[in-house]
């Protein structure tokens, strides 16, 4: 009996010894940090050429996106066509959405990447970034804005309308858009562009979003205004797993007033918050989860503690009721099993993505106008959420209206 119980337990210190080696060599890659990206390398005289025809003030934005190549290259042609029309870069803004919606449109396909998107352990943040379905919208957004300026009404009601999809494509059960600020923009291009009809339509759907918005589709100017800053993305959960958003900081103006040539204030209509499209589906509060990967590494990781609970306590008693040492050898085999789905567990990579488009508003308020021909001032000031004046914000902008044209003016509370 002494000399099988000696022979049990150095067989146990063996097992254990083997199982903590085996456990630290499989389990090492899945616990180490969350894979950090590294910039692609670029040929020097390329990185020259594809900077010679850029602005300045942009180049360090565009030597982004040549180095972190396809994985953000969506990502940030959405940050540089802001950036450009804020500085008044048009045609880079207008090349920059168009690869943007065109890196969005993209199916994967069969290549190493599409491998590497539908994987259980591929981080999700090395995937390429395609964006949130109100990041989507928003790119489709601001091209759409952009052919209204041209006069291209068509392909500007053709924009809010893909915008409009990729916000019902999100909601999977009840398959409805309520992003307000399209379907009105929607309505805005189809009147420009002869369509009454679908222009009817479209503002009937709006009054069941914004039952209080009573402008109609008279005037000769369309002005957008840009308050607050980008809706954040944070991991949270078990894994890092639960995509959370939170509102952008910093920038606590809530409403906005304008005054033309010197008539008092009128307060302008809010027509979409980005903040809470970034956090619905179809007017749903939701919290995004990559549920299929969180899961798999829970379902694993239970397994696991199981198994080696199980290992643990038959290694344990095998000496008292197994002379053979049977028992504790199905242990050290159930020992083996129980590192093999830690292993995987650990392996598999849900980390929820928050890479996001970190320089669009938080809000856009809008207002149609009927203005005269030739030059109009424009007083402008902002209030918190308490209704109080925020006078550093205060504007003062001259805007020229032309005659034979529909007039689009877009004005941001801050430069983001």
């Amino acid at each position: 009996m002494e000399t099988t119980l000696i022979r049990s337990f150095l067989t146990r210190i063996f097992i254990t010894i083997t199982l903590f080696f085996i456990s630290v060599a499989i389990t090492l890659p899945g616990c180490a940090t969350r894979q950090t990206f590294k910039p692609v390398q670029v040929d020097p005289h390329e990185m020259k050429s594809f900077l010679s025809d850029k602005p300045s003030a942009l180049k360090k934005s565009y030597q982004a996106l040549l180095e972190e190549g396809a994985r953000n290259e969506v990502l940030n042609n959405m940050q540089i066509g802001i950036d450009a029309l804020q500085m008044g870069y048009r045609e880079n803004a207008v090349s920059s959405f168009d690869l943007a919606i065109k890196g969005i449109t993209t199916v994967y396909a069969n290549n190493e990447v599409a491998k590497k998107a539908r994987t259980l352990w591929y981080e999700e943040q090395m995937k390429e970034f395609k964006g949130e379905p109100y990041e989507r919208a928003m790119a489709f957004y601001y091209r759409g804005v952009l052919y209204l300026e041209d006069g291209d009404y068509e392909n500007a009601r053709a924009c809010f309308k893909s915008g409009i999809n990729q916000d019902a494509f999100a909601e999977e059960e009840q398959n409805r858009c309520d992003f307000a600020l399209l379907i009105f923009l929607s309505a805005v291009a189809s009147g420009l562009s002869g369509d009454d009809y679908m222009a009817d339509l479209a503002m009937e759907e709006l009054k069941t979003l914004r039952p209080d918005f009573d402008q109609d589709l008279s005037g000769n100017a369309l002005v957008l205004f840009e308050t607050g800053t980008s809706p954040r993305k944070l991991g949270d959960g078990p894994g890092h797993s639960e995509l959370k958003f939170r509102r952008g900081k910093g920038a606590p103006e809530q409403t906005v007033e304008i005054a033309v040539n010197n008539t008092d204030f009128k307060n302008v209509y809010p027509m979409e918050s980005i903040f809470w499209q970034s956090t619905s589906r179809g007017g749903r509060f939701v919290d995004k989860i990559l549920e299929g990967k969180a899961q798999f590494r829970q379902v694993h990781s239970e397994i696991g503690s199981t198994l080696a609970d199980i290992s643990s306590t038959g290694m344990l008693i095998s000496p008292l009721f197994d002379n053979s040492g049977n028992m504790a050898g199905a242990s050290a085999a159930l020992g083996l099993l129980a590192v093999t789905e830690m292993a995987i567990a650990q392996s598999s990579r849900p980390h929820a993505d928050i890479r996001y488009w970190n320089n669009l508003p938080d809000t856009v308020h809008v207002m149609l106008m009927d203005l005269s021909a030739g030059n109009h001032s424009f007083d402008i000031r902002y209030r918190d959420n308490k209704g109080n004046l925020i006078p550093k914000l205060d504007q003062k902008i001259e805007v020229n209206i032309q005659d034979d044209q529909f007039n689009i003016v877009q004005i941001a509370s801050r430069k983001r």
